[in-house]
C-alpha cells in the first residue's frame, strides 16, 4: 500500500489558526476591564498555585539563610584575621619605637660621660616610692655597683635629676629626686656666653665661686650664687641670691661645688636648670629666682646613672 502524504497546506492553516486565536485572546485580555473570563482564570490558577509557591519558599528559606550565614561567618572571619593581623602589626610597630627611643637615651647618656666623672653602669628606674610628701625612685643598681648615698644621679648631658638616699642595697638604690621637699643643692648662676662641655661649665663655676669669694666685700657685680631647693608651693627656687648679683632669665644654674672652703655635696657643673624669671625689690636682701628644670618631669625618666666619683 502507499504511504498518504501529508499536505503541508493543512499545516500552514492549523499555524494561521493558532496565531489568530492566540491575539484574540491576547486583545481580550488587555482590553479587560479585570472581570472578564481570562483574568478568572488567570486568579483561579492564582490560588490553585498559592501553596505550591509557599511551600517553595519555606522549602528555600533554610537554604537561603544558611547561605547568608555562612557568607556572614566567612566575612566575620576575615574581618578577624585582619584585625588581628593589624593589631599585632602595631605592637611590632610599638615595640620598634620603643627600642628606638631607649636606644637614643642609652646613646645620649653614654656619649654625654665626662673624663672628669666616674659613672655606674646605666640604671633603670624600677618603681616609684609612694611615700607622702616625697618625690623618689627606685634603681636597680646598689652598693655592688659602687652606689653610694649623697651621690649625684644624672640623665643625658649631665643633667642633675637627683641625688642617692641612705636607702641603699646590695643591687638597688633610692633615688630622690630635685622636685623632693627634701632636696638642696649649692648652685651657681652661668650665663649661656660661658656654657659648653662640661669641663669648661665645670671651670666656670669654680672660677666664679672663688671670685665671688674674693670679690664679696667689694659690692656690687658680685656672682650669682645660692640654694637651690623646691619650695612649699612645690616650684624650683634659688634661694640666698645676693639683691645685686648679675641675673638674666634664661641664664644657666649649675651645681657650684664648693662654697668658700667647704667641698658641697655635688661635683660642679652639673647642669640643674635655667631661670625662669627674677624678682627683686629694694627692700630685699635677696632676689627671688624661680628656677625651670633642665629635665622638665625627673620621675617620667627610665634610665640614669650614678657619678660615683669625680
Amino acid at each position: 500500500m502507499r504511504r498518504r502524504r501529508s499536505r503541508p497546506t493543512g499545516g500552514v492553516i492549523a499555524f494561521a489558526v493558532l496565531v489568530v486565536t492566540s491575539l484574540v485572546l491576547f486583545t481580550f485580555f488587555v482590553r479587560g476591564d479585570g472581570t472578564g473570563p481570562l483574568h478568572t482564570i488567570q486568579l483561579g490558577a492564582a490560588e490553585v498555585l498559592r501553596p505550591v509557591r509557599g511551600f517553595v519558599g519555606t522549602v528555600s528559606q533554610p537554604v537561603s539563610s544558611a547561605a547568608d550565614r555562612v557568607g556572614a561567618a566567612f566575612e566575620r572571619g576575615e574581618e578577624e584575621e585582619l584585625r588581628r593581623e593589624l593589631g599585632e602589626y602595631r605592637e611590632q610597630a610599638a615595640s620598634a619605637a620603643s627600642l628606638s627611643e631607649e636606644n637614643e637615651r642609652l646613646r645620649s647618656l653614654l656619649e654625654s660621660q665626662e673624663t672628669g666623672y666616674e659613672y655606674s653602669p646605666v640604671a633603670s628606674v624600677v618603681s616609684p616610692v609612694g611615700e607622702r610628701f616625697t618625690d623618689r625612685v627606685v634603681i636597680d643598681l646598689g652598693a655592688d655597683d659602687g652606689v653610694a648615698p649623697d651621690q649625684p644621679v644624672v640623665v643625658g648631658n649631665n643633667t642633675l635629676v637627683g641625688r642617692i638616699t641612705e636607702t641603699v642595697t646590695a643591687n638597688t638604690a633610692e633615688v630622690m629626686l630635685i622636685t623632693d621637699r627634701n632636696f638642696a643643692a649649692g648652685t651657681q648662676i652661668v650665663s649661656p656666653e660661658d656654657q659648653g662641655p662640661a669641663e669648661e661649665t665645670t671651670a666656670v663655676a669654680e672660677e666664679t665661686t672663688v671670685a665671688g669669694e674674693e670679690e664679696a666685700t667689694e659690692g656690687p657685680g658680685s656672682p650669682a650664687g645660692g640654694l637651690f631647693r623646691p619650695n612649699l608651693e612645690g616650684s624650683l627656687e634659688m634661694e640666698y641670691v645676693e639683691a645685686d648679683a648679675a641675673v638674666e632669665e634664661g641664664d644657666f644654674v649649675v651645681t657650684s661645688g664648693r662654697a668658700g672652703e667647704l667641698e658641697l655635696l655635688f661635683p660642679a657643673g652639673l647642669l640643674v636648670g635655667t631661670v625662669a624669671s627674677v624678682d627683686s625689690r629694694d627692700v630685699d636682701q635677696y632676689k627671688r629666682v624661680v628656677v625651670e628644670p633642665a629635665e622638665p618631669q625627673p620621675a617620667d625618666v627610665q634610665e640614669v646613672q650614678v657619678i660615683v666619683g669625680w
